[in-house]
């Protein structure tokens, strides 16, 4: 038992050594862990332009004239829906983005004032659900 021991008390110093020598074979090298304010304000800043962006296409698909005309067929408040895609945030944001991209690029199969109905109904849903 003793050997089984002195054994186990081997390992954990090796372990021990392998673990505290980790870091130290690149001790020379100067190492920068730190993000600096300018980095940091750029990703701030890509990504408000990223959602401004969103906003701004969803905004379009909202006043163009069939989309406008299909929301107030189905009884629906198109002003309400443009104000509330005004402030949607995250992933919500982005994928309704991608639809109303979709929908005012046109990129539509078979007949597409019926893809182009269903979809701008879908995020006009979507966006007033979301937000209330």
């Amino acid at each position: 038992m003793k050997v089984h021991k002195q054994i186990t008390l081997a390992a954990f110093a090796a372990v021990a050594i392998a673990i505290g020598t980790a870091g130290v074979s690149h001790a020379d090298e100067p190492q920068n862990h730190v993000v600096g304010t300018s980095e940091i304000q750029a990703s701030i800043d890509q990504q408000v332009r990223k959602a401004d962006a969103d906003r701004e296409a969803i905004q379009i698909m909202l006043q163009r004239t069939d989309v406008r005309q299909i929301a107030e067929s189905a009884g629906m408040d198109i002003e309400r829906a443009s104000a509330a895609a005004a402030i949607l945030s995250g992933s919500s944001l982005e994928k309704l983005a991608a639809q109303a991209r979709d929908v005012n690029a046109g990129l539509v199969g078979g007949d597409g004032t019926i893809v182009i109905s269903a979809t701008a109904l879908i995020i006009i849903l979507l966006i007033l659900i979301l937000v209330t």
